[in-house]
Parts: C-alpha cells; structure tokens; sequence
C-alpha cells in the first residue's frame, strides 16, 4: 500500500521531514563550536523531564522542556564560573539518564513507552502532538533567523564577537535552549537518543559538498528532511525501526557526499597534472 496514503504514515512524515529540516540549522552552530555531542547531552537531561513527568501524571513534553532548560542554563552558568570542564557536563549528563530511568521505573512506566521516547516512535503520532513538533521546530526557525549574524559570529569566533559588542552570554543560552527545543520536539518522532544524530550528520555530510557556510546550512537542512522521508520509507518497506532507519540514511547521505568530495578531488589532481604535461 502507498505510504503517503497512510493517515498514521502522513502524520510521521510531518513531524520528522520538519524536525529532522530543522535540527541541522542548530547542529551547524554546535559542530563549529566543537560541541557536537552537546544534542546527545540534552537528550539525556530530557529523558529526567520525561521521567517525572511519568511520575507527577504531567505531559513528558513539558517535563522535557523544563529540564532541557534547567540544564542549559546551568550549563552556561557553570561555563561561565569555569566549571564546566568533561566531569561535569559528564555528571549532569548521565545523572539525567539515570533520574529518568529511576522516575520512570517508580511510575510504571512501559517498557514499550520508554523505548519509543528513547528511540522514537513516529507511526503513533497524533496531529496534536505533530503541531507540537512543528510549533517547537517554528521557534527554533524563528529565533534562528533573528539572530543569525550574531550565531555565525558566536560559532567562529567568540572572543572575536565579544569584542564587537555581541552579546555572547545571551547568545550562548540563546543557542542552548535552541538544542533543547529540538531535542524535546525530536522526542516522539526521532528519540531522545537519535535526535542529536540529525543535528551532527547532515551538517557534516553538506560541510563535504558546500561551498559555503550558508549554502551548509541549506542543504544540511535539505537533507535533514530527505533522510527522515527516506528513512521512514524505508522503516515501512524493510519493516525497521523508523528513529534508526532515518538516522542511518542520514549516515549514508554522509558517506555519499565524502565520496563525491573524494572524487572530485582525484578528477581535479588528474586534470592538473594532465595540464601540467
């Protein structure tokens, strides 16, 4: 049966075409930072939220955004104090698992609950809970869009934008709780533990073929989207898990573009030395 005819496979296209378009606009700052692995952090954090949000009977998407923004601010707080070296992010990071899995094992929660939190879920998705995603994935657009030239500042060079007068406290907590709105609106669709994955490996994939900072950020969005449908359109014919399959085809949207860049390379050295002759 044709996917797209689907009202449950229409639902998770939605959710994870947009939020998977939108992650790699916040990884492309992340990866130039150097904080690549600060999306998997979160996810981490938010897994806490979702945990006692289990146990208070309270919606697991407020739960997440409480925490994801508690951490974020912490985390600036602490960078700020010079605390926050690898232990310490470390220590916030994984006792946020470990908060999760405790809260969540003292409400009696599923296992199956879990696992669709952690690993995504995207064929059980309302169109409440798609609006939710799409509103989440709007902000980060939004806020994006306004601050742009100050995040390219803050992500190449932050003493360098200090001294030209943008504010980089601001910045910084600006662009955490950018990580955390897309951690908390991948939680359903993608999972906790796969969502950073599509803030890193698109970017990384365009970085290989852009020829440009700004032309990165559009076709690591460009393929942010065309893995999630490929992902899920492979989830559906292969009968695999749709968080891993969209991460995966990200993954070989990666080793596609190095390969290409490979290429290119060779055909140029070739037809240098061809003229060199």
């Amino acid at each position: 049966m044709n996917p797209f005819a689907l009202e449950f496979m229409q639902r998770a296209f939605v959710a994870c075409a947009v939020i998977a378009a939108v992650a790699p606009l916040v990884g492309s700052f992340i990866v130039q930072r150097g904080q690549s692995l600060v999306g998997d952090g979160m996810g981490h954090v938010a897994f806490a939220g979702v945990g006692l949000a289990f146990l208070l009977g309270a919606d697991p998407v407020v739960g997440a955004l409480a925490f994801t923004a508690l951490a974020g601010v912490l985390l600036v707080r602490m960078g700020r104090a010079g605390l926050a070296g690898d232990l310490a992010i470390a220590l916030i990071f994984y006792g946020g698992i470990a908060l999760g899995y405790l809260f969540s094992a003292r409400a009696n929660a599923g296992q199956t609950r879990l696992v669709g939190l952690l690993f995504g879920s995207p064929l059980n998705l309302t169109w409440p809970q798609v609006g939710v995603i799409v509103a989440l994935a709007a902000a980060v657009v939004v806020v994006t869009v306004a601050l742009y030239p100050r995040l390219v500042a803050l992500a190449f060079d932050e003493q360098a934008a200090r001294v030209a007068g943008v504010p980089t406290d601001r910045m910084v907590m600006a662009l955490t709780l950018m990580v955390a709105l897309v951690v908390v609106g991948g939680m359903s669709s993608i999972g906790l533990l796969l969502i950073s994955a599509m803030m890193v490996v698109p970017v990384a994939a365009a970085a290989q073929v852009a020829s440009s900072y700004r032309s990165t950020l559009w076709l690591a969005s460009g393929a942010g989207a065309a893995s999630a449908v490929g992902g899920l359109l492979a989830s559906h014919y292969g009968d695999v898990a749709p968080g891993s399959a969209i991460v995966l085809v990200a993954m070989a949207c990666y080793l596609v573009a190095t390969g290409w860049r490979s290429l290119l390379r060779r055909t140029q050295s070739v037809e240098a030395l061809t003229g060199g002759g």
